[in-house]
C-alpha cells in the first residue's frame, strides 16, 4: 500500500505537468502591441468643402458649389511607433459640367506623419505631405480686353505643386485591421497658361477600415490572445 500511493499522486500530477509544458492553442487571434514595422493600408471615399478661386475681380467656386468626392487611397509604413512614412492617392469622381467647373483634380502625395503616444493601440498623428495634382477646368467663356470675348476657351490642363497638413487616430486591435479618422488641408493654385488662376485650397476628410501588414515581425509587434 505504501508503494501505491506515490504512483497514485505521480499519476495526479503528471497531467497537470505535461499541459503547463504544452504550447498555447493557436485559435488564429492575435492583436498588435507595437506599430514598428508595420505597413499600414486603406482605401475609401473621401469628401471635400470649400474648393473656391478667382476670376477677375468675381469670386469662383470651382467645385460648382458642390462637396467634391474622391477615391483615396494610402500606404504607411512604421518606421519607429513614432514616425511614419506615407503615399496618398486621390481620384477624382464627381466631374462637373458646368463652364468653368471642375473637370479634372488627381493627386499623389508623399509625406510623414508624427504619432503622438509610443506604443498605444490609439493612434493620434499629425504631419505634413505635399505633391502634384494634375488640374483642368471645363471650357469656359474668357474676356479679351477691350470688347471681345473668347467663347469656350478649352483651358488646358496643368500639373499643379500642392502641400498640406493633416491630422487624425488610428484604432488599432486585431492584426488584420484598424479603424481611421483623418482630414487634409490641401493648399495649392492652379495656373493655367490662359485663363483663371484659381486657388485649390480645400478639406478632404477620410474615415473607414484599413488593412494592417507586419512588415518587421518582432516579439514587440505581434502578441498571440490566449
Amino acid at each position: 500500500m505504501k508503494t501505491l500511493k506515490p504512483l497514485l499522486v505521480a499519476l495526479f500530477l503528471s497531467p497537470a505537468l505535461f499541459a503547463q509544458d504544452q504550447p498555447a492553442p493557436d485559435n488564429n487571434t492575435h492583436s498588435l502591441t507595437s506599430l514598428e514595422g508595420l505597413l499600414r493600408t486603406q482605401a475609401t471615399i473621401t469628401p471635400a468643402w470649400s474648393v473656391t478661386g478667382f476670376l477677375g475681380d468675381e469670386s469662383a467656386a470651382i467645385s460648382g458649389g458642390r462637396t467634391n468626392i474622391y477615391i483615396h487611397g494610402t500606404a504607411e509604413y512604421y518606421f519607429t511607433n513614432r514616425f511614419s512614412l506615407r503615399g496618398d492617392a486621390f481620384y477624382f469622381v464627381n466631374k462637373s459640367k458646368d463652364p468653368g467647373g471642375m473637370k479634372h483634380n488627381h493627386s499623389l502625395q508623399i509625406g510623414g506623419s508624427w504619432h503622438l503616444l509610443k506604443k498605444s493601440l490609439i493612434d493620434p498623428f499629425i504631419g505634413v505631405r505635399s505633391g502634384m495634382s494634375l488640374v483642368q477646368i471645363n471650357p469656359l467663356d474668357i474676356p479679351k480686353p477691350p470688347t471681345l470675348v473668347w467663347e469656350e476657351y478649352p483651358v488646358p490642363m496643368s500639373i499643379t505643386p500642392t502641400w498640406g497638413p493633416h491630422v487624425g487616430i488610428n484604432f488599432f486591435g486585431q492584426r488584420i485591421f484598424h479603424f481611421f479618422v483623418e482630414a487634409q488641408y490641401l493648399m495649392g493654385t492652379y495656373r493655367p497658361l490662359y485663363g483663371p488662376q484659381l486657388s485649390l485650397g480645400e478639406l478632404r476628410v477620410s474615415a473607414g477600415l484599413g488593412w494592417n501588414w507586419v512588415i518587421y515581425k518582432n516579439r514587440q509587434t505581434i502578441h498571440q490572445k490566449i
